[in-house]
């Protein structure tokens, strides 16, 4: 037994390297919640399972966006103005433009979040449900404000 206690057993091969096909990852479930390696949580590592929780937050931050964007339409109806030059911008373009992009840039934004989820735990020591709140806090201040206006 002694003998082969200094002996390496591992075959040397990674078996961290996925070799599935790319449509074949979107459909299998996988079994990676987390990063266990300390040199995995110094690069970008996409898991395969998450927290419902995480879920949860994500709808609660994209509805609140599309809900900011549907009044700030009925703002501007009433006759205010869009101060954010971007969005003014995509705007002029017309309402459904305004609001695929106000609605694709959060969720690009949030997709971003998820995906260096363990970085910023890690470098930053931030999580990503603390930024989710951040931002879902934001904007449901953002839809109160325009709540507000809508009554006057």
């Amino acid at each position: 037994m002694t003998q082969l206690a200094g002996l390496e057993r591992r075959s040397g091969q990674d078996r961290r390297e996925d070799e599935r096909p790319v449509f074949k990852k979107l459909y299998v479930k996988g079994m990676r919640a987390s990063v266990r390696r300390t040199e995995d949580r110094q690069r970008i590592v996409a898991l395969d399972l998450y927290k419902p929780s995480l879920f949860i937050g994500i709808m609660i931050v994209l509805c609140l966006s599309l809900l900011d964007a549907l009044l700030t339409l009925m703002l501007i109806a009433q006759g205010a103005t869009e101060l954010n030059p971007v969005m003014q911008y995509y705007l002029s373009h017309g309402p459904q433009v305004f609001l695929l992009v106000k609605y694709g840039l959060t969720a690009f934004s949030v997709l971003i979040i998820v995906l260096l989820k363990e970085t910023l735990i890690t470098r930053y020591k931030i999580g990503t449900g603390i930024l989710l709140h951040v931002f879902a806090a934001f904007f449901g201040s953002v839809v109160i404000w325009e709540f507000y206006l809508l009554s006057l």
